[in-house]
């Protein structure tokens, strides 16, 4: 007889090996050993009492491990089935008192990384279920006969049929609804040719976690000796692309574009009521469709009509280019977990987030992301989708908003363009009805994360007047589909004579609040390699009430105060995800360097995705460290003649892990300029230094926009980039010998000396002679620090992938700096003239967020200092305006602007340290 102790000590040795198993402790990842769950599915719903069958597949294991737990945590399973022939089986019965929610089940093995994770749902109402009672399981039938479809259902109000053929064919597609007692019917005709064989019903519905097939058998006698499965009937097209701004008109069924690469995914969406809500759809990427029709590179507009003649028209680069978003948290009203989603055509949809509820159901759809959390995009969806036109025109702009007033106590409401008020006046935003006004009272410029005035078109008690009670600055614009942003329009208030406070504030420079963690923060000592010293730094979770209570937008801040060789900050993964839901940005301060992090530059929600955990499971590590005496040689080595490092190499890293012991490790943050600095303890010439990335690839140090500035008394540099690396700051001296009597001698030696042009020579820069295209687009991406990239095949049919600015080209093309001619044409060779400079500048300055803003009237005035302002084309006439206004090129000294003149060396090396000037991107004095 079995001591009970004994029995318990066994019992708690099976649960630790069994836990083991599921954790995959005690071997290094294999290749070769996979595992899949195939029972039950994520959409699987179990009735308590109901036996849950588990089932899957593994390669390279002998026995894997389960569990299953509720809600609540509570173990309810676990089991260490063979793996026999490649497949496991194991079943257990749900406790009659389960209770509803979602359970989890873990699959782990010896061997595996780490385990893997799936859920199931449980209620008291069981899932939905579907039972077909004709036609009879391969009954047969001939063509032209009558099929009727009949059957029960439970929990569905509908079910979704699609009859196909044996070629796939849709040959019959109907919803019917299910009646009171459970029940569905419906039928068709088959046809006369091109059915024969064994067709399929398919079934989906609501609540199922998979589709039901059926299948039933066309027998007809083959006459002709033919096959007789017969011909696919020939089906009517039922989308058509066309219009100038494709190659050729095309267009598609619906069973060519089933066949199609199909894409799955949720969006979420905003109503005009306003409302919260998100759709799910699978079908194909209208960038896919767009393709097959050869999109002209010159298209500018896109049109989407349904079948009903509704339509929307979207600019290309507001639908395909802009960057568009799912915000699972769009309820809570959080940014955080967003991810970019492609825009698709829908050929299954569904009004929730669920695909099991996907029908064909007003499909086709185009659906798209959100640029913003509050866009409202779900009166944009065209349904029933019949043509998509596209066209080369010129894109109209929305007119600027008018502003009405009402003083206190009164009704009347007057149109006003600012002034002095009353206190407590109130004042009304108006734009075109199709559009919204966006605004700011702040003095900065509004954008799509501004405050929205005409939020509702059906409950306009939404739309607030904006209550003045002290002198106020308010700008807005309007923003719609298929035309261009409105120009910025300013309504200065002045209330009682008071200035204006934060007008034109630059939101960039605003500080940003500070939480101090020094109270929350863990720091250790920690022995390096060959005799250096570190500090850890660890965020505590009594952090989270502090970040609860800060201001969105606050800096997460730790500090090191420690004279050491590395630190090393954590920040756990409570806390990041709050940290991350707050839109917090997480500052490591130390006497080597200081590192300024935007959370959303990081993605966690698709990192954790990768990772297969939660982003609640992660944890943020950063660490900022001196290279070693061996490595700075190194580098040292490398340096050309008459260049020197004015500090030891930093270098930046940032690793996320997770549970399973996956990492990733950060290089790139896409198009987010990330702040580093690098305190400076000897004295500098502002205009020959630069701070510098090491660059693997080329084995040298390039340039990155670097700003120096003096903060208590001590000296920094400050380093935007968008990569981790090693960072420095050089400083060298550079002249040439035919520039020592030129207009531009001093910008051409401040800009050489920082690594950003380069003479024609060692000793000459031909500063007359003129500057092509290609140079002036491999100016441009230097100057903002850009990565090459690699240019899509075919995309400029004159840049070859082994020229020296193909790279180049391929960075500034991906920022939109530069679209090319008609034709897929870039003309690298061709001299720049100087509208075409003006345009290239205005759109880089699009690219860190400083794109300037002009009423018509201000565009006319800049204009009108230019003798030849009429020679100026439409086309660059906003561009030229801009640039004029941020002072980042001039006229002729004759008083034209001479727009198709080319621009020489001279002039490029003027205007590009202008533009850095202008973006605050360098510093000069």
């Amino acid at each position: 007889m079995m001591l009970p102790g004994k029995k318990h000590l066994i019992h708690m040795m099976i649960m630790l090996i069994l836990s083991l198993l599921i954790v995959g402790i005690g071997y290094a990842n294999d290749d070769s050993i996979t595992v899949n769950l195939i029972s039950p599915s994520t959409q699987q719903v179990y009735k308590p009492g109901e036996t849950v069958e588990i089932s899957g597949t593994a390669q390279g294991l002998i026995e894997v491990a389960l569990a299953i737990r509720n809600e609540q945590g509570i173990l309810l399973f676990m089991a260490q089935p063979k793996v026999e022939d490649g497949a496991f089986t194991a079943s257990f019965t749900l406790p009659e008192t389960a209770v509803d929610g979602e359970y989890t089940l873990t699959l782990g093995a010896l061997g595996l990384s780490g385990p893997q994770h799936y859920t199931f749902e449980v209620s008291k109402d069981g899932g939905a279920s579907v039972e077909l009672q004709k036609p009879l399981a391969d009954e047969p039938f001939e063509p032209g006969a009558i099929v009727e479809i009949t059957g029960t259902a439970q929990r569905m109000e509908n079910i979704a049929i699609c009859v196909r053929n044996s070629k796939r064919g849709r040959i019959y597609a109907a919803q019917p609804s299910v009646d009171e007692e459970g029940c569905f019917t419906t039928h068709f005709t088959l046809p006369e040719e091109g059915v024969e064989g064994e067709c399929s019903i398919v079934m989906t519905g609501a609540g199922l976690a998979t589709a039901q097939i059926a299948n039933f058998t066309v027998d007809a006698e083959d006459e002709t000796g033919s096959d007789p499965g017969g011909q696919v009937p020939q089906e009517d097209p039922i989308l058509f692309i066309q219009g100038n701004g494709v190659n050729k008109k095309v267009s598609f069924t619906r069973t060519e574009l089933e066949e199609m690469n199909q894409e799955r995914q949720i969006f979420s969406t905003v109503s005009d009521w306003p409302s919260n809500s998100f759709v799910a759809g699978e079908g194909v990427p209208l960038q896919d469709l767009l393709d097959e029709a050869q999109m002209k590179s010159s298209a500018t507009l896109i049109n989407i009509e349904g079948t009903d003649g509704y339509n929307f028209s979207f600019t290309v680069e507001e639908l395909l280019e802009d960057t568009r978003c799912y915000y699972p948290k769009l309820t809570s009203g959080s940014t955080s977990g967003k991810e970019a989603v492609e825009p698709i055509l829908a050929l299954q949809a569904a009004g929730k987030a669920d695909f099991g509820r996907m029908t064909e159901k007003d499909t086709p759809v185009v659906y798209f992301g959100q640029r913003a959390l509050s866009e409202q995009t779900l009166i944009q969806f065209v349904r029933e989708v019949e043509t998509i036109t596209v066209s080369t025109e010129s894109s109209d702009q929305w007119d600027e908003p008018t502003a009405k007033i009402m003083a206190p106590g009164s009704n009347e409401k007057d149109a006003t363009d600012g002034g002095d008020i009353e206190a407590g006046s109130k004042i009304i935003l108006k734009g075109d009805l199709k559009a919204k006004v966006y605004y700011t009272t702040d003095g900065s410029k509004p954008d799509l994360d501004s405050k929205m005035y005409n939020i509702s078109h059906h409950d306009t008690d939404l739309n607030k007047p904006i209550v003045v009670e002290k002198s106020t600055c308010i700008k807005a614009m309007v923003v719609g589909p298929g035309k261009e942003d409105s120009d910025v329009v300013t309504f200065e208030f002045i209330v009682d004579g008071q200035p204006i406070e934060n007008q034109n504030l630059d939101e960039s420079q605003e500080p940003q609040p500070v939480i101090d963690t020094d109270d929350s923060i863990k720091k250790e000592p920690l022995n390096l390699a060959n005799g250096r010293k570190g500090e850890q730094l660890t965020l505590q979770t009594s952090a989270l009430e502090d970040i609860e209570e800060a201001e969105e937008g606050s800096q997460l801040a730790l500090t090191s105060t420690s004279k050491v060789d590395e630190v090393r900050a954590e920040v756990p993964a409570k806390v990041l995800q709050k940290a991350e839901e707050k839109g917090l940005s997480v500052t490591i301060n130390s006497l080597i360097g200081h590192y300024t992090l935007p959370l959303n530059a990081l993605m966690l929600s698709q990192t954790a995705a990768e990772l297969g955990v939660k982003v609640a499971e992660l944890d943020l590590n950063i660490v900022i460290s001196r290279v070693t005496d061996e490595v700075k040689d190194k580098l040292a080595g490398n340096m050309p003649e008459g260049q020197a490092m004015l500090v030891d190499p930093v270098e930046f890293k940032i690793e996320i892990t997770a549970p399973n012991g996956k990492k990733a490790a950060y290089q790139s943050f896409g198009r987010t300029y990330v702040e580093r600095t690098i305190p400076l303890t000897n004295k500098i010439n502002n205009r020959q230094a630069t701070g510098a990335v090491w660059n693997e690839a080329k084995s040298k140090f390039l340039p990155v926009p670097t700003r120096f500035e003096t903060r208590d008394g001590e000296s920094f540099a400050v380093i935007l980039n968008r990569t981790n690396s090693l960072y420095t700051v050089l400083q060298s001296h550079k002249t040439y010998d035919d520039i020592q009597d030129s207009w531009a001698k001093a910008d051409i030696e401040l800009l050489a000396s920082k690594m950003l042009i380069n003479g024609k020579s060692a000793t000459t820069y031909e500063p007359a002679s003129n500057i092509t295209r290609a140079e002036f687009a491999a100016l441009l991406a230097r100057a903002l620090g850009l990565q090459e990239g690699t240019l899509q095949e075919g995309q400029f049919k004159d840049v070859a992938a082994a020229a020296w600015y193909a790279g180049s080209v391929a960075a500034a093309t991906s920022e939109d700096i530069i679209k090319g001619y008609e034709g897929n044409l870039f003309k690298p060779n061709s001299n720049i003239t100087r509208q075409e400079m003006a345009v290239m500048i205005a759109r880089a300055a699009r690219v860190v967020g400083k794109e300037g803003e002009l009423s018509d009237s201000a565009q006319a005035q800049q204009l009108a200092q230019f003798k030849d302002k009429e020679a100026i084309p439409d086309w660059a006439a906003k561009s030229v305006a801009l640039a004029a206004d941020a002072e980042m090129i001039k006229g002729m000294p004759d008083g034209h602007f001479a727009p198709q003149m080319f621009a020489d060396r001279a002039q490029s090396a003027v205007i590009l340290k202008r533009f850095l000037t202008y973006i605050n991107f360098i510093t000069i004095d």
